[in-house]
Formats: C-alpha cells, sequence, structure tokens
C-alpha cells in the first residue's frame, strides 16, 4: 500500500473492531485461536463477545476498506506430505521458497508503481526464529536472486527498486495493519480450500469476493500475480485458476 493509505486503513479497520468490542482488540481469520491470550489479559468476555459476531465484523471490515488503495499478493505452496516430522525437517526451506515466491510479485508490483521507497513489515515468526526470512530477503536485496542462487527476480535487485535494506518484524497483536493481513490470508486460504475440494464452500470465498478487485491482476489475471500457487501439478494449478476466473475475476 501507498503510506498515505496507512493511518486510513488503520481507522477504518479499528471503527470496526469498536463496533464489536474495543478498537485496539488484537482479530484474525481464526479468532478462536486468540483465547488463550484474551483470557491471559482477563478479557474473555469481549473474546466471547467478539467471537459470536466474527462473521459479521469481517464482512464489515472488507466493506469498509474495499475503496482504499491497496494491493493483496498471496504466495501459496503445495504440501506433498502430511507427516509431520518431514514438514517439520522442511519447514524453514519451505518458509523461505513460499516467503520468496511472493516477494518476487511484491518486486514486480513495485518496479510497475514506483514508490520512493518500499518496507516489507513481518509479523514475529515461530520460536522467533527470523533465519529464513532474513537470508532470503538479503539475497534478493544484494543479488536479485534466491538464497540458493537458482532463481532470479526478473525485477532485479530489490536494491535498485527503493526498497529498505532489510524486513522489519512485528508482533501481530499490537499491529491492526498485520491483523488485516492475517484475515485476508485466511480467507485466502478458504478460497484455495474450496478450489482443491478441501472444502464445498466458505466463508472465506465470500470474503475474497468483496476484496477482489484489490487482488494484483484484477481483473483478468489474478491467479499467478495476486494469488501465486507453486506446484508442480499443472491439473492441480488449473483448477485452482479456473475456480479463481469464476468467482473473482468476475466480480
Amino acid at each position: 500500500m501507498p503510506p498515505e493509505t496507512d493511518r486510513e486503513l488503520r481507522a477504518r479497520i479499528e471503527e470496526v473492531k469498536a463496533r464489536h468490542g474495543h478498537p485496539r482488540a488484537p482479530i484474525k481469520w481464526n479468532f478462536k485461536d486468540l483465547r488463550p491470550l484474551y483470557r491471559k489479559q482477563n478479557q474473555e468476555a469481549l473474546h466471547a463477545a467478539m467471537l459470536s459476531a466474527s462473521k459479521a465484523w469481517r464482512s464489515e471490515l472488507a466493506d469498509a476498506v474495499s475503496d482504499l488503495d491497496f494491493r493483496i499478493i498471496i504466495a501459496c505452496i503445495e504440501s506433498h506430505s502430511i507427516d509431520r516430522k518431514v514438514l517439520k525437517d522442511t519447514k524453514e526451506d519451505l518458509t523461505r521458497f513460499v516467503f520468496s515466491n511472493g516477494l518476487m510479485r511484491v518486486a514486480l508490483h513495485t518496479e510497475e508503481t514506483k514508490p520512493e521507497r518500499t518496507q516489507v513489515v513481518l509479523d514475529w515468526p515461530d520460536r522467533g526464529d527470523t533465519t529464513p526470512f532474513d537470508s532470503e530477503y538479503a539475497s534478493a536485496y544484494n543479488s536479485g536472486t534466491t538464497k540458493d542462487g537458482h532463481v532470479k527476480y526478473h525485477s532485479g535487485p530489490l536494491s535498485e527498486l527503493g526498497f529498505m535494506d532489510s524486513a522489519v518484524f512485528t508482533n501481530m497483536h499490537h499491529s491492526t495493519l498485520l491483523q488485516f493481513a492475517d484475515v485476508v490470508l485466511g480467507a485466502t486460504r478458504e478460497l484455495i480450500e474450496c478450489a482443491t475440494g478441501k472444502k464445498s464452500s466458505g466463508f472465506g470465498v465470500d470474503f475474497c469476493k468483496q476484496l477482489a478487485h484489490r487482488f494484483r491482476g484484477h481483473p483478468n489475471c489474478i491467479f499467478g500475480r495476486g494469488i501465486s500457487v507453486a506446484s508442480g501439478n499443472s491439473a492441480f494449478r488449473k483448477g485452482i485458476k479456473d475456480y479463481i476466473h469464476a468467482e473473482l475475476e468476475n466480480v
């Protein structure tokens, strides 16, 4: 988003949260996950009230911000294993891969829109390990390649596009904008689950429809530009592409 959108976006999100509880109450798509946080702060009644109204405030969020100038870019990766040990052993590499996938598209968007500077803000990672993000960002900034050097950024090095020389991390519980990003991400994940047949329908699809015009590539090329799916399975990718075309690109 451009810097002038920042303040207005926060204000509108906090207006919605205020109607259902408190303007600074933390939110996320899977709001149940925040129950321990609210319990720790002796705010269980607030959590219960906002949980019961979660469908309403999520829809109101999309309506409240839909006219503002921001773009949604989502990177996804297909999992080829359900084995917890395999996933744990490969998590850092997969994290770097999907982060670079998304960062490449942010870089292309930056190349197109030419802002004076670009700052990447990330949620504080699991176990406080920033290594996968730091190493990938440094390689993209300095040389315009992934850390392993196998993929070049079509945009060139981030340093030549006005990016800050490092990503910054913050706590989502205290960041209204990261909370909104989590809501968008959760809704998009549900959209992908519907596209791959894991769900027959979901409120996330409706939410994404409300913000369809904010996905990069809308109206004709959301798949690959606004929602990137890393998979070697062409049928898998086509199924998602067709679903996105039917549900988002005709909105």
